[in-house]
């Protein structure tokens, strides 16, 4: 059992390391200036591009932030036409967000550019090592997955 928990621990450090690494190889290669949007913006962004539309609650709740911080992000990002809300009509106290015409084009646009750079900086690596790092993204991936269920 201790070795158990021994390996657990071992994971979540491991975990606690990996987080700020990816997060700053992603986030390095975003030039806010040039997209005039923030992170917190491009973190809205990229996770109705995954998800389509959210709930304002389940966008605070996917991006860790309050309802309050997503609701002035989402705010801005509907001045610069990214973003549209739409009450629920069952429920109008439930607004779901969605990408605009316009916000799909900013993104291809967006990613395209983020992954020439991150394949520049991934250039390093050999085919193998990418190979096996590919393996276990989707092993975390699935892991990750069964644990925020």
């Amino acid at each position: 059992m201790e070795e158990q928990t021994d390996i657990r621990t071992k994971c979540l450090l491991a975990f606690y390391e990996i987080y700020p690494l990816s997060r700053k190889l992603v986030f390095d290669t975003f030039d806010k200036k040039k997209y005039n949007i923030t992170r917190t913006q491009q973190i809205i962004l990229l996770s109705l591009s995954v998800c389509g539309s959210l709930t304002m609650s389940n966008l605070a709740s996917r991006i860790n932030t309050s309802n309050e911080q997503a609701t002035r992000a989402v705010a801005q990002l509907v001045g610069k036409g990214l973003v549209e809300r739409a009450h629920d009509p069952q429920n109008r106290r439930i607004v779901n967000i969605s990408l605009t015409p316009e916000a799909e084009v900013f993104l291809t646009k967006m990613k395209a550019e983020i992954r020439g750079e991150l394949l520049n900086r991934f250039s390093v690596v050999t085919d193998e090592e990418m190979a096996e790092l590919y393996r276990s993204l989707c092993c975390v991936d699935d892991v990750l997955k069964k644990v925020i269920r």
